[in-house]
């Protein structure tokens, strides 16, 4: 019996030395590289409503013009008396130089400069005929066109010219007058109105 014990127990040694052996011999498979890994889609068309729902598209921004819009603005007009010195008379029937009367002026000395008039206080000695007074532009031996007035009146009368044209630059001006007829013809004094706009 005990002999029998003794070859079981080789039998069994053997056995399990064998099956060492055995797997010690057999390939242990090298594993798959990742790239040949599939993976299957199982969301489905309700799940990737879903995920779509949560994905945030920017819409592109709509560029508005900004317009600015300025008041523009208003323009106040201003007028401004130049007093015109001396005074005093003729009896000739042409033009005539009224002695202290002389003045300079420069419409570049006023900015914004609209609109010249000259205002003359004149009248006929005895109210016979017609007077007449100007300004005459010294510097350039012409009168200035526009600024005669006439008055058959015997009382002072302010008369007033229409748009008086000035030559530019800095010049010398002198008031001259004459008579229609032998009356004296009086320039009691004057003044130029000059307008303007800023």
């Amino acid at each position: 019996m005990g002999r029998t014990l003794v070859i079981i127990n080789l039998v069994l040694l053997n056995l399990g030395l064998g099956w060492l052996f055995y797997k010690s011999q057999i390939p242990i498979p090298k594993s798959q590289p990742i790239s040949n890994i599939q993976y299957v889609d199982q969301c489905g068309i309700e799940c990737q409503k879903y995920i779509d729902s949560k994905i945030i598209i920017p819409t592109p921004t709509t560029l508005t013009k900004t317009v600015y819009q300025t008041t523009p603005k208003t323009k106040t007009r201003s007028v401004v008396y130049i007093p015109i010195p001396g005074s005093g008379f003729t009896t000739n029937n042409t033009w005539s130089d009224l002695a202290g009367t002389d003045f300079y002026f420069n419409k570049s000395d006023y900015p914004g400069i609209i609109d010249v008039a000259f205002e003359a206080n004149i009248r006929l000695f005895n109210g016979n005929g017609t007077a007449y007074v100007q300004i005459f532009d010294v510097t350039h031996e012409v009168g200035v066109q526009g600024s005669d007035v006439s008055t058959s009146s015997q009382t002072s009368t302010a008369v007033v010219s229409g748009k008086v044209t000035f030559w530019s630059g800095k010049n010398l001006y002198r008031i001259q007058a004459k008579s229609l007829t032998a009356d004296t013809a009086m320039f009691d004094g004057g003044r130029l109105k000059i307008t303007l706009e800023q």
